[in-house]
């Protein structure tokens, strides 16, 4: 099998359970996380599979090479670091009210980006298995940009609970997003395990 996940975080996540199902089947995974820390930890956790690859990078819609990435001042590893601030801060705001204290600071750092289609050329044309997509606000943008008529993707997870805002109903990109899938032979629907994510399934 062939899986890219991007925002791998600290793994220990949903696909982490599926890699750990089907080991025997594996046969390029490539992990990607923004956060340099996150990764160290995914990369523990991983210790005991063969050919896993990681790499630190954001995954943007831009041509960019460099952009910076927010996350809480005292957790760089935190599972909503993000290139968008106003992610980050909404989420620790949320947590702040939560459990009655200030909001953690949040701070930048400059990290290397890249387009996703980039990172699917890592399969040199093969059929990929599983694309998982959990990058705090831009997962649907991303969607969008892949090139699906020159990527074979079979399957696609991601998260859509703040694609047009964190904490914001469902909106122009999420419905966008929906009909490109549809438009290139996907069958579209929620999670039934969990209400944030979306799964979209091409039928050979």
């Amino acid at each position: 099998m062939n899986i890219l996940q991007l925002g791998c975080n600290q793994g220990d996540d949903k696909l982490s359970e599926f890699l750990r199902f089907n080991k025997r089947y594996l046969s390029k995974v490539l992990l990607v996380d923004a956060s340099a820390s996150a990764l160290e930890k995914a990369k523990h956790f991983y210790r005991h599979f063969d050919g896993i690859e990681f790499r630190n990078i954001a995954v943007i819609d831009t041509d960019e090479d460099e952009i910076d990435l927010f996350y809480p001042e005292n957790t760089p590893d935190n599972v909503h670091c993000s290139v968008l601030e106003s992610h980050v801060k909404k989420h620790k705001e949320i947590e702040g009210n939560l459990y009655k204290k200030d909001p953690e600071n949040v701070k930048k750092q400059k990290v290397p980006a890249t387009r996703i289609n980039t990172l699917l050329d890592y399969f040199k044309g093969e059929y990929i298995d599983r694309l998982y997509v959990d990058i705090e606000g831009l997962d649907c943008k991303i969607i969008n940009d892949i090139d699906l008529e020159k990527y074979n993707i079979g399957y696609i997870r991601f998260e859509w609970a703040h694609s047009d805002g964190a904490f914001t109903p469902m909106g122009e990109n999420i419905d966008k997003t929906i009909k490109n899938l549809m438009d290139q032979g996907y069958t579209v629907s929620p999670d039934p395990k969990c209400d944030d994510d979306i799964l979209a399934i091409k039928h050979m």
